[in-house]
């Protein structure tokens, strides 16, 4: 299993519900929904935060430091016992 690295940039906006839809139209012309979403529907989707004992990951995060990481089980949809589930870590680095 191959470990991809790389800097992620997060710009969010506010959108109308009409600007929205005009954005949707437009990007479904480049892009095809995921695999949870080829009825254009909504899906939830489900985290699992881990920690120890005394919170020593939330404690950290919310400390801000220039480096923090945490660890998910994450399922798209409503997960059932036979239902596909990712372990990830999340790790960000900030001032680098």
């Amino acid at each position: 299993m191959a470990i991809e690295v790389f800097n992620r940039y997060e710009n969010k906006y506010l959108l109308d519900d009409a600007a929205y839809r005009r954005l949707y139209a437009e990007l479904l012309e480049y892009m095809e929904p995921d695999d949870y979403n080829k009825q254009h529907e909504f899906y939830s989707i489900s985290n699992l935060y881990f920690d120890t004992k005394d919170d020593t990951l939330i404690r950290t995060s919310l400390a801000k430091p220039k480096y923090k990481e945490k660890l998910r089980l994450r399922a798209y949809g409503v997960p059932d016992p036979n239902a596909k589930v990712y372990l990830e870590i999340k790790k960000r680095c900030t001032g680098w």
